[in-house]
């Protein structure tokens, strides 16, 4: 599935892009790692355009864009309609019941049920309203340790935050396991 959509731009000789959307709130620990995500991202993105040593071992074969959106991804449908992209990757901290820092990719069945709910809108509604535009919408969950108020990322969440940042940045979501697979 995910291979696919990668595969028809290559064979139509036109680049892809993605858009990924940082869930969370990063004052309430674990529950900011999509956040963090896409602060990576934005970082490896800006080493990537100035050429930096640490940059140069990635070829990007498409257009990534990442955007913070804290607690309301619905507040950000117009910017991803004008983006117009051809994934939305959506990264968030989501109870699955796994052992901390464990990231899934959460099929559309179960998006309404597993997701660390500190967004107004449900994030399966959310990715009810994108599928109009974008041809494929991803929610990557992360298992939270904590979501305290005050608290700050536990160690697991963030090694596993920059695992997930780097398999965006090289395009390997077909390496991250599917919830209930």
């Amino acid at each position: 599935m995910l291979d696919a959509l990668y595969d028809d731009h290559c064979n139509a000789g036109k680049s892809m892009k993605e858009v990924i959307l940082g869930i969370g709130n990063a004052l309430r620990g674990d529950d900011g790692i999509g956040i963090h995500i896409v602060q990576t991202l934005k970082r490896c993105l800006e080493e990537f355009e100035t050429g930096a040593k640490q940059a140069k071992s990635v070829e990007l074969s498409r257009e990534l864009i990442a955007v913070d959106c804290g607690t309301t991804p619905e507040s950000y449908t117009s910017a991803i309609r004008e983006h117009n992209p051809d994934r939305l990757i959506l990264v968030d901290a989501a109870d699955m019941g796994l052992r901390p820092g464990s990231y899934r990719i959460i099929p559309p069945d179960k998006i309404g049920v597993m997701c660390v709910s500190t967004h107004n809108v449900p994030l399966s509604l959310l990715a009810s309203y994108v599928r109009e535009f974008c041809r494929d919408v991803v929610l990557i969950g992360i298992q939270p340790e904590r979501t305290d108020i005050g608290t700050t990322l536990s160690s697991a969440v963030r090694s596993s935050g920059e695992d997930v940042a780097n398999i965006i940045m090289e395009g390997r979501l077909n390496e991250i396991e599917v919830l209930g697979t």
